[in-house]
């Protein structure tokens, strides 16, 4: 287990909680959905919203079928990043660029995760890229920021292009630079 990019993912949680509580005087809201229930949620729904807040998962997961599936170890920090807890996704900003961090807001979507996983591994595999895996995406949706799988460092990636940047040079550091937002949707 990568103790530190679990720490820095659950840090930024509480700072994406926090902003919140300052600017809205709540914790995050999201439009219920009946069918798409979280271990997230919190309270009764008012106005077809509900409230949230990321949770640890209790019972231990891991990407091994992935593993097993495309004969890869994945990166620590991968596996820590998406197997630690239930969350809807993340709106913050890097160096000022919008992003949104990838999390899995209950079995069904960590299930769903599982199978772009693949995909997204495949498709890299066929253009001779090195292998990496998307956390988040960018407000231009030809890009993504991954984590490249034999090192740990954080890339911008254009889909089908490949690396266009190194960002960070592992998750931790990547966590620790986000600043959260409100998105006004929300």
């Amino acid at each position: 287990m990568n103790y530190t990019t679990k720490a820095h993912l659950f840090d930024f949680f509480e700072r994406f909680n926090d902003l919140w509580k300052t600017q809205q005087k709540s914790l995050p809201q999201t439009f219920f959905d009946s069918q798409w229930i979280s271990l997230c949620q919190i309270g009764a729904v008012e106005n077809d919203l509900i409230h949230w807040s990321p949770v640890k998962r209790e019972r231990a997961v891991d990407l091994s079928n992935i593993e097993q599936a495309l004969d890869i170890k994945l990166h620590p920090s991968i596996v820590d990043f998406f197997c630690s807890a239930y969350s809807a996704g993340l709106p913050a900003t890097y160096q000022d660029h919008p992003i949104e961090l990838i999390q899995v807001w209950n079995e069904q979507d960590f299930n769903l995760l599982q199978e772009n996983m693949i995909a997204h591994f495949m498709m890299q595999k066929r253009l001779k890229q090195p292998a990496s895996m998307f956390i988040a995406s960018c407000s231009d949706e030809m890009q993504i920021v991954s984590v490249l799988n034999d090192t740990g460092q954080v890339q911008l990636e254009t889909l089908g292009k490949g690396q266009e940047a190194i960002l960070a040079e592992n998750l931790a550091d990547f966590l620790d630079g986000l600043t959260p937002v409100i998105e006004e949707s929300e």
